[in-house]
């Protein structure tokens, strides 16, 4: 969380007793930094977990949410707080104050004068996701689902109660129930609360063998995961013959660069040494394979197209960093190889200045990555990154309370992960990250 205009105050455990400094904010302006809406939004903003026991949640704190752009002022006052109206008005006034003595005059306007009020967080949330675009139908839909999430996980350890709370409901545990699983997901751990966090896992995988849209990704992902075992072209033409529509789905856009010339050339072979119904399918493929690989050339050649205009918005921009802030949602992993490659044509063109830019909107992006990161990730980046073994050692020693068994179980699927690439870098980072683990482990 970006610390700016937030204060540090001391709080003890509830369940252990630990005391220890958490970063308490009363004020997120997007305005001034982007970044704060999703952490928000994400539950990540006045979050306390205790070092010792992992033990956490949200601290429900007055704030003032502003976003000057779509003029939208609003103070959210917890109901669980119990003050009197007079000091409330009070609080919400000095918020109020707070944050336009910030501003420019020319920006401190009208709707100052009435803020929204809000006393539940999730309408707050709403209001704000109402500000990005989203109706109120499609808030009331994922609520429907995200209602489903939480009565599923009631289940999450119980296969034959999972399957009868599925009859009759198999066609809502689509992409958008994943999606909002894995967002609740995200969030439990994020505030610490391992316990939700687990029973959630636990439905995910409880759901994916049982449930027609989880089969379907299980069967894509094991047709994108054998692409590791290709021998040859010939094998991967045979693979996408012998696929049903989701798995030559998944391996068209996993395995595009293999749909080459080559490629359709020997299908047309195919096609035509083939006769009656095998010859009709075939063809139908072909058809559907170029239609299909057309279809993602044109939205990768308007990706790079958008992506380049993008990046010069942000070069030419007086601060790149700011701008960098507020599209950060628009930067995926085509606009990080584009920046790479502009990055490496400067350099060669020795163009110090423009290099120098560049690598400022690249700083920028990986600082809101790392930030972003479930703290088990941030803290195993960050192990990484010293030197082995006196450096991870010391680390290690200093931070105790953070080698928990969550960390120990991500520094082993990361390595296993790492281990599977065909990358003599990745096989290294693998190794080093092994030995951490068994340093950690002799400490622990």
């Amino acid at each position: 969380m970006t610390e700016q205009n937030a204060n540090t105050v001391q709080i003890q455990c509830p369940n252990c007793g630990t005391q220890y400094a958490v970063p308490v904010r009363t004020m997120i302006d997007v305005s001034a930094d982007p970044r704060l809406r999703q952490q928000f939004l994400a539950n990540q903003i006045n979050v306390a977990v205790c070092p010792n026991c992992q033990t956490g949640g949200l601290l429900e704190v007055p704030l003032v949410y502003h976003d000057a752009g779509a003029e939208f002022f609003a103070v959210y006052f917890p109901q669980q707080l119990n003050i009197s109206e007079m000091e409330k008005q009070k609080m919400i006034g000095d918020l109020t104050q707070s944050i336009m003595r910030q501003l420019p005059p020319d920006q401190r306007k009208g709707y100052f004068l009435s803020p929204r009020q809000f006393v539940n967080r999730r309408n707050l949330m709403d209001a704000v996701l109402g500000t990005m675009g989203f109706t109120q139908e499609e808030l009331d839909r994922q609520r429907k689902k995200a209602k489903m999430v939480e009565q599923f996980m009631v289940m999450a350890d119980d296969p034959k109660g999972l399957q009868m709370m599925l009859k009759g409901n198999d066609a809502q545990i689509d992409a958008e129930f994943f999606s909002i699983l894995a967002t609740m997901l995200q969030q439990a751990e994020a505030t610490g609360d391992t316990k939700t966090a687990e029973r959630l896992t636990l439905l995910r995988e409880g759901l994916m063998p049982i449930t027609a849209f989880g089969k379907r990704l299980q069967k894509q992902r094991a047709a994108v995961e054998g692409l590791r075992d290709l021998k040859d072209p010939d094998e991967f033409l045979a693979r996408v013959i012998a696929g049903d529509e989701d798995e030559v789905a998944a391996l068209t856009f996993a395995a595009r660069p293999l749909m080459d010339y080559a490629f359709f050339q020997k299908l047309s072979e195919r096609v035509d040494a083939s006769e009656g119904a095998e010859k009709t399918r075939l063809a139908q493929l072909r058809d559907h394979l170029l239609e299909t690989t057309q279809q993602l050339d044109r939205v990768a050649r308007e990706a790079m197209e958008e992506g380049a205009k993008l990046l010069q918005e942000l070069v030419d921009s007086p601060s790149p960093r700011s701008a960098t802030q507020e599209h950060m949602a628009e930067i995926d992993e085509a606009f990080m190889n584009l920046l790479a490659a502009n990055m490496q044509k400067a350099r060669q063109d020795k163009d110090e200045a423009l290099f120098d830019r560049l690598m400022m909107i690249y700083d920028e992006v990986m600082d809101m990555i790392q930030e972003s990161l479930p703290s088990e990730v941030q803290f195993v980046d960050a192990l990484l990154n010293e030197e082995y073994p006196d450096g991870t050692r010391a680390m290690l020693q200093e931070n105790r309370a953070s080698v928990t068994p969550e960390v120990l179980d991500l520094m082993e699927q990361m390595s296993k992960d790492l281990a599977q690439r065909d990358d003599d870098g990745a096989k290294e980072t693998a190794k080093r990250l092994r030995d951490i683990r068994t340093q950690a482990l002799l400490l622990a």
